[in-house]
């Protein structure tokens, strides 16, 4: 068993020794749902009412052997938005593991609607709706610093369905709605990028 998926199984049960509901988000989510890649890092969307039931679980995960790396604030709604945690028996420069607490704002939406699937050597975790994915990404895009981020929209764009569509678009709105947009248009970039894949599709089917 390779170090990562050791630490994403530990992860899993320690989870569920807390009864947090939660899902796996970004690289390896992105490389279950769509094209697999590289990734140092496992980000998991865990729901928490508050602050106050965000700051329990990381330090009951804390008892249990993780170590602190940095908590990210949301600016715009003052909620802890992002744990960064070091897992028992890692370095600090290894593996890290993110908390997305109050990121997106949709954390209950990603876990209620992901889908249980094997992920490594016979790991079943729950993982991410491709939409929600999509849409995450869309948020945190920043082509200087994560240039990853374009390249997993484009993977992702290319398994979208009219039904993952509307989701992503569903799920724009909720973003938008409760303010966690970090000033982006999300709408607007999701149509651009519904229309980019839509002309993609269309050069496809005439050169077949």
């Amino acid at each position: 068993m390779t170090r990562l998926a050791e630490i994403l199984r530990r992860l899993q049960e320690d989870l569920g020794k807390h009864q947090a509901q939660w899902a796996l988000v970004g690289g390896l989510a992105v490389s279950a749902r769509a094209e697999p890649r590289f990734t140092r890092d496992v980000d998991v969307a865990v729901v928490a009412a508050d602050d106050r039931s965000a700051e329990s679980l990381v330090f009951s995960l804390q008892r249990s052997g993780y170590r602190v790396l940095a908590v990210v604030e949301q600016t715009h709604t003052g909620r802890i938005a992002t744990a960064r945690l070091i897992p028992p028996k890692e370095e600090a420069s290894g593996i890290v593991v993110n908390l997305l607490l109050a990121s997106s704002g949709i954390e209950p939406e990603m876990v209620r609607a992901a889908e249980i699937l094997e992920l490594l050597e016979g790991l079943e975790v729950p993982v991410c709706a491709t939409a929600h994915l999509l849409v995450a990404k869309l948020l945190s895009r920043d082509n200087d610093s994560r240039p990853q981020d374009s390249l997993d929209i484009s993977a992702l764009s290319n398994t979208m369905t009219p039904t993952d569509w509307q989701e992503a678009r569903r799920a724009a709105t909720l973003i938008e709605k409760r303010r966690f947009n970090r000033g982006r248009d999300l709408i607007d970039l999701l149509n651009a990028l519904m229309r980019s894949q839509t002309k993609t599709d269309q050069a496809k089917n005439e050169a077949e």
